[in-house]
């Protein structure tokens, strides 16, 4: 399979890898490669990157360095009228893609931007964290898998995690070289009501108080962790109207809370709301 006389498996090994990258493979069936399967849209491209990957010792970080560094990944995804036009399907790349992030990345991105993400290498893999007793096979793991990046949660095939399924993840019993990329309700309200979701927003709430900052510059700071980018002034004031809002809800009512107490639910209110947004799930 190895051979450099085989140009099969070096080929789909890139192809693979571009669909990763990109959305989309250079060849769309990435599993099928056969009669049956769609023809490369830029078959030169595939083949001097498979080329380069073999010279290169078969290495998947150098290639995947590579794509990254490319002009093509480093295209903004906002498209114009002639390419719309042109290439309405974006085979030939004008722009970047759109795309949403698969299961384990949004995972690892709820984590990553409360500061709750564990990067340490191998060690023991952490039991899945489960809602159902259908869904476990084994001793159930803590809710947020102890902060430990999600290729470490481990994989039995009787146990299941929910939240990941509902993104899309693949079934432990079966090989996917491509994902499904699904938008249904499901994931919407799962980011709603899912408690490794609610259980994170507390978190970021806590780290976001504890800054001691004005609430504008609390509101650029959670912004540039999960979106990389500054809010809008019109995005600034929507959220300290939401924020004023927020603090009559919690201070009054049957069950009005102290103040320590209204302050951790606004944030965490706030906190939740931003992993509620599609560009917190979608790379643009």
């Amino acid at each position: 399979m190895a051979s450099p006389a085989n140009p099969l498996t070096a080929r789909v090994m890139v192809n693979r890898l571009w669909h990763y990258v990109f959305g989309r493979g250079i060849v769309s069936t990435v599993d099928n490669f056969g009669l049956l399967g769609e023809r490369p849209t830029h078959p030169e491209l595939l083949d001097h990157l498979a080329v380069r990957f073999v010279e290169q010792g078969w290495s998947v970080k150098k290639l995947l360095r590579y794509l990254v560094t490319s002009q093509a990944f480093q295209q903004s995804s906002q498209t114009s009228k002639a390419a719309e036009r042109n290439d309405p399907g974006n085979v030939f790349l004008s722009n970047m893609p759109v795309r949403r992030l698969d299961a384990h990345a949004i995972r690892d991105g709820l984590l990553a931007t409360t500061g709750e993400l564990d990067l340490a290498m191998f060690e023991r893999g952490v039991n899945v964290y489960y809602l159902n007793k259908t869904d476990g096979g084994r001793g159930k793991g803590p809710l947020d898998g102890n902060g430990r990046r999600s290729v470490y949660l481990r994989v039995l095939r009787n146990t299941h995690s929910s939240f990941l399924e509902t993104f899309d993840a693949p079934k432990q019993t079966m090989t996917r070289g491509k994902r499904d990329t699904t938008n249904v309700p499901a994931q919407a309200l799962t980011m709603l009501n899912d408690p490794f979701v609610i259980e994170q927003a507390a978190k970021w709430a806590e780290r976001v108080i504890a800054s001691d900052l004005k609430p504008t510059d609390r509101l650029r700071l959670m912004y540039q962790r999960a979106f990389g980018r500054d809010p809008s002034t019109h995005e600034i004031q929507a959220n300290l109207d939401y924020i004023s809002d927020l603090n009559t809800y919690h201070a009054s009512g049957s069950k009005p809370a102290d103040s320590a107490k209204t302050t951790k639910l606004v944030w965490q209110d706030v906190a939740h709301a931003l992993f509620c947004l599609k560009e917190f799930i979608y790379v643009r």
